[in-house]
């Protein structure tokens, strides 16, 4: 790697840092308390051991990495034991899924933990701010034992549905979710970024059985009242499908799941309606999708009704059409009010301007998932270079992040858009 015109090569996290950011002085939070961070990867040699170079910076000597090899046909399991991870392979034959290789993991490792250990589950391919760990250390110094961070989308192409996925989840967490933190309601898990106490992920992950456990563990927590809280201040960089293809087998994945959801927990559904708007609002977040699809139905049955009101003004239609246009614009404004927080305000205008776009994905996926069966389908194409060097992985931490210095210490940001890849 060349940096001010000398050839530099990586050979220790101290290197590392020193050419990402010479005045950053790394400090570890010292706390009695180890953090175990859970990687369930199936596949993904191409990225793990940059990955985990990454969140080594940020542990304390306490704390491991774990990396569940997951029915792996690459070299996995080698490079994230070589970046320093316990490694447990699955290749039992058992259900696809992560949700069935956490609930592995955690059998695989009960006999040596305590249910008072902070697991922390993030993707193969997710980077954390620098104040990840610290964060979650404090929320879990006062109390919190279930914690879902900000999931900050990476795109990396110009794909309009790419930035229109993105667009609309970075909107959901900075304006739906803060709001309900700010109410003192729980937020729903998001599958990367979550950190838990040992002993109530083990309560939920025993009955996991669809394709999206974050939905599952979400309902189940919610269903018994344990609170899901919002770490506003710091986040995970999510890397999002780089094309359509990806995005509409992410999307067939997810709406396979919701099926599934619908059927295995329908009681802990009922539990959340009688909870009030707390419950109502939790439910919305996890069920109600795509927006996309429903915000256009949404508008159809409310024309429809004020049509029909027109016509003859009964108390029904009159109530269906009125709190339709109160839904309608509350989506708006949320919308609306999240261009605040694109890096690209006049990109993601014209995103949203050509949102209908976004329905054919949502046609293509619910094909995909109709005829899927149990297939289990990955977002992001494997790559066929296994073997991850010390170039590549600097290559790949660039794509992700931007780094500045600022008052001698690291900012770390998301790379929002980077066509150039």
């Amino acid at each position: 790697m060349t940096v001010n015109g000398r050839e530099l090569k990586i050979e220790n996290v101290q290197d590392f840092i020193w050419i990402v950011a010479p005045d950053f002085e790394l400090s570890i939070p010292q706390s009695e308390e180890a953090i175990h961070v859970v990687i369930l990867a199936r596949n993904e040699a191409s990225v793990i051991g940059g990955t985990l170079l990454a969140l080594s910076i940020g542990l304390g000597p306490m704390d491991q990495m774990h990396v569940v090899a997951d029915h792996c046909r690459d070299a996995t399991a080698h490079i994230a034991h070589q970046a320093g991870a316990n490694i447990y392979v699955r290749e039992n034959g058992g259900p696809a899924g992560k949700g069935h290789a956490l609930q592995w993991w955690l059998e695989q490792t009960s006999g040596e933990a305590s249910p008072e250990d902070i697991i922390v589950v993030l993707d193969a391919d997710s980077l954390v701010a620098p104040n990840f760990f610290e964060s979650i250390r404090k929320r879990m110094f006062k109390g919190q034992k279930v914690i879902q961070t900000r999931v900050e989308p990476v795109v990396r192409t110009s794909s309009p549905v790419a930035r229109l996925a993105a667009y609309s989840e970075t909107t959901e967490q900075r304006v739906s979710d803060a709001f309900r933190s700010k109410m003192g309601w729980s937020v729903r898990l998001r599958g990367t970024g979550m950190a838990f106490r040992r002993g109530i992920l083990e309560q939920v992950c025993g009955s996991l059985s669809t394709f999206v456990e974050d939905v599952e563990m979400t309902l189940q927590l919610g269903a018994q009242g344990c609170p899901i809280h919002f770490a506003h201040e710091t986040y995970v960089a999510d890397p999002k499908p780089v094309d359509q293809n990806g995005v509409v087998r992410q999307r067939a994945r997810w709406m396979r799941g919701q099926v599934q959801v619908l059927k295995a927990y329908f009681t802990q559904i009922l539990r959340l309606l009688a909870r009030g708007p707390a419950g109502w609002s939790l439910l919305s977040s996890v069920l109600l999708k795509p927006k996309t699809l429903l915000i256009p139905l949404k508008a159809a049955l409310t024309f429809l009704a004020w049509i029909g009101a027109i016509f003859e003004a009964t108390p029904l239609l009159i109530s269906i059409a009125a709190l339709g246009t109160l839904s309608l614009l509350i989506d708006g404004g949320t919308f609306i009010y999240g261009l605040r927080f694109a890096p690209n305000r006049r990109e993601a205008f014209f995103t949203l301007a050509i949102a209908p776009i976004y329905l054919v994905v949502w046609v293509k996926s619910l094909a995909l998932s109709a005829v899927s069966g149990g297939v289990w389908h990955r977002a992001r194409p494997v790559s066929p270079e296994i073997l991850l060097s010390e170039i590549s992985f600097i290559s790949t931490l660039e794509r992700y992040f931007k780094i500045n210095q600022k008052s001698g210490s690291m900012v770390v940001q998301p790379v929002i858009a980077d066509s150039g890849d």
